[in-house]
């Protein structure tokens, strides 16, 4: 499979398991000497979105006690990560916190839909869950042209869908990089970078909407992940990932005040969260491509997080 499989599949295997896997099972808890007591396991804090969030926030520069972990996955959506909330708390305590952070654009699109589906990440309940759900607000469209074709291939496993990842993978060595980059996410407690430029002025996916267009279907299973994190008693922090200088100028303000209009319908419909309106921007340098924190803008978007929210005792 293709390199982002390996991030999928580390989450997948991450939120599914209650020891949180081989390693944390068999760790040693270095703050309180317990056996199989892995902070790794039980974090305070849990980072949930798509790539912007995968990137942007460096678990182990927000807090010194490595109690936060990021199983934000790149390409996702509401979707993914209402299924993936729901999981993780029923093989692990709820975390204290939760810091959400997804792309405006994102709920307007959904652009890598193909993803998972060739990657089996819903079960097939799931996916007729979400397709019925799509039809409620005429977004069918939006989960493919061949949504029931897709299923079938994809859940037998057939050649149409595979067959050129077989040879790709023979190819490119792709099962060597694959568990390299499983075992880097998994090492910095689900953090990645996406772009490695040292600046990039290129415009950002917001830029290419004229307002804010938001999906029913998105915007449905938006609102069930943030009320099944308020019914878990955890408490939220609904947070903006930033936008390059170049972007910034060109995002039209429909855009902005449309999306800062339904974070403030968010913000009145959970009390208790923390949520953040406004689209922040920073330099060029700190953009590693036209979407993503390099890991220069990671540390200090992290550190901005950390100061504003989670200053402990």
């Amino acid at each position: 499979m293709p390199i982002e499989y390996s991030m999928w599949r580390q989450e997948r295997d991450y939120v599914n398991t209650p020891s949180g896997g081989v390693k944390a099972a068999s760790a040693v808890n270095a703050h309180s000497g317990q056996e199989g007591a892995s902070v790794k396991n039980t974090p305070r804090t849990l980072i949930i979105g798509d790539s912007r969030a995968k990137s942007g926030i460096i678990p182990a520069l927000l807090s010194d006690e490595d109690d936060a972990y990021n199983i934000a996955i790149g390409g996702c959506n509401s979707i993914e990560m209402y299924y993936a909330l729901t999981d993780y708390l029923a093989c692990h305590e709820a975390p204290e916190d939760m810091i959400v952070i997804f792309a405006p654009y994102h709920f307007c699109d959904i652009d890598n839909w193909g993803q998972t589906m060739n990657f089996n990440y819903l079960s097939t309940k799931r996916l007729l869950s979400v397709y019925k759900t799509a039809l409620k607000y005429g977004d069918g469209d939006m989960l493919g042209e061949h949504f029931f074709s897709d299923l079938f291939s994809c859940k037998l496993r057939l050649p149409n869908k595979y067959l050129a990842s077989i040879y790709a993978a023979f190819e490119e060595k792709r099962g060597l990089h694959n568990r390299e980059k499983y075992a880097q996410v998994e090492e910095d407690l689900g953090y990645t970078v996406f772009g490695e430029e040292e600046g990039n002025d290129g415009l950002s996916y917001e830029v290419h909407h004229p307002d804010f267009d938001s999906s029913g279907l998105v915007m449905d299973y938006y609102k069930k992940m943030l009320d099944t994190a308020d019914a878990a008693g955890i408490q939220v922090y609904i947070i903006q990932s930033p936008v390059n200088e170049t972007s910034a100028e060109k995002i039209s303000e429909e855009f902005r005040s449309g999306y800062a209009g339904f974070m403030e319908e968010t913000a009145k419909a959970h009390a208790s969260f923390v949520v953040e309106t406004q689209i922040p921007t920073y330099e060029n340098k700190y953009f590693g491509d036209n979407n993503h924190l390099n890991r220069a803008g990671a540390e200090v978007f992290t550190g901005e997080v950390r100061n504003k929210y989670f200053q402990r005792q």
